[in-house]
């Protein structure tokens, strides 16, 4: 797997007080611009999981794919990457259990509701396949089949090379391809915005995590979450311009 070289944001002046909990994401915002106050989004790009666009793919491949089309998206002027997510769940939550070093009950919760103990076993099967691999990315998407989260993973890692920001939804996929992302190159996480906080105990873990703090916290795993997070954080940049 090829190295992704990733500069850090520039500093920028202190932002104006009276932000209130808009603060933390609009002063990283501007750091990724370069400047404050940060400027709207121009050119916005919406992507998500579709684990038929990979199923032919090695994890490697995935991750090269991933990367292309981040620079396809750079090259044609987005300024801003929307992550939704929406691929399978179980894989995600596989990555979840093993990045974090969670039991499976801890990813899945205890809501007893229809379906929970079989997925509990899909878990712990696939933690099982996947923790031996902890040390090697690819091979840990293999491993627990997430084949599409290493596809959006090389897209977060190349977006932060080409210095283009990804607000992330609470979906646990995107949360785990960002924890994964994290694990090639720690400072991926300079280049990502949380959006809409998640409800699951184990992508709440993640955004502490990835050191971020989501602009809407609505405990909500649904790829929609990134829309809602998308006209706030639009909101909040025309608010911060006239403060």
């Amino acid at each position: 797997m090829r190295e992704f070289g990733i500069a850090a944001p520039e500093p920028v002046g202190p932002a104006p007080a009276g932000l209130g909990r808009l603060g933390p994401t609009l002063r990283r915002l501007a750091r990724q611009q370069g400047a404050w106050p940060p400027v709207p989004p121009a050119h916005v790009a919406r992507i998500t999981v579709d684990p038929a666009r990979t199923a032919a793919l090695s994890a490697e491949d995935a991750l090269e794919a991933g990367a292309a089309a981040a620079d396809g998206l750079v090259d044609s002027g987005v300024d801003l990457v929307v992550a939704a997510g929406g691929g399978t769940r179980t894989p995600a939550l596989v990555l979840l259990a093993a990045l974090l070093d969670r039991d499976p009950v801890a990813v899945t919760g205890t809501t007893g509701t229809v379906g929970w103990a079989a997925l509990v076993g899909a878990v712990r099967d696939g933690l099982r396949a996947a923790r031996p691999h902890l040390a090697d990315p690819p091979a840990l998407l293999a491993a627990a089949g997430a084949v599409e989260v290493a596809e959006l993973a090389g897209l977060l890692l190349e977006c932060a090379v080409r210095r283009t920001p990804v607000l992330l939804s609470g979906a646990p996929d995107v949360l785990a391809a960002a924890l994964v992302a994290q694990r090639v190159e720690p400072a991926v996480g300079d280049w990502l915005l949380a959006g809409c906080g998640p409800g699951a105990p184990a992508a709440v873990t993640a955004v502490r995590e990835l050191r971020l703090t989501s602009l809407l916290d609505l405990e909500l795993d649904d790829p929609a979450g990134a829309e809602l997070a998308l006209g706030v954080l639009v909101g909040a940049v025309e608010l911060a311009r006239r403060a």
